[in-house]
């Protein structure tokens, strides 16, 4: 499994930005335009659609599910 697998589920929407400051559009803009930069590289996927799963199931607000989606994504990039 690729990034690139996965960058779909974290591109924002007319509602991810709601109601945020400019510095947290900017972090979330940051990691997104990473994970692009890396989108080819492999990620070790053991348990990341569980992990995918109960951050959907915890958090309602578009902004965190997806952030957070994104840091465990950037966690588990394999370097080569």
């Amino acid at each position: 499994m690729t990034v690139n697998d996965y960058i779909h589920t974290v591109k924002a929407n007319r509602y991810t930005y709601y109601n945020l400051g400019k510095e947290s559009i900017k972090d979330y803009k940051k990691l997104y335009t990473y994970l692009k930069k890396h989108k080819d590289k492999a990620i070790s996927s053991g348990l990341i659609d569980i992990q995918i799963k109960t951050i959907n199931d915890k958090f309602d607000i578009d902004y965190l599910i997806k952030y957070k989606i994104m840091q465990l994504i950037s966690y588990n990039i394999i370097e080569y």
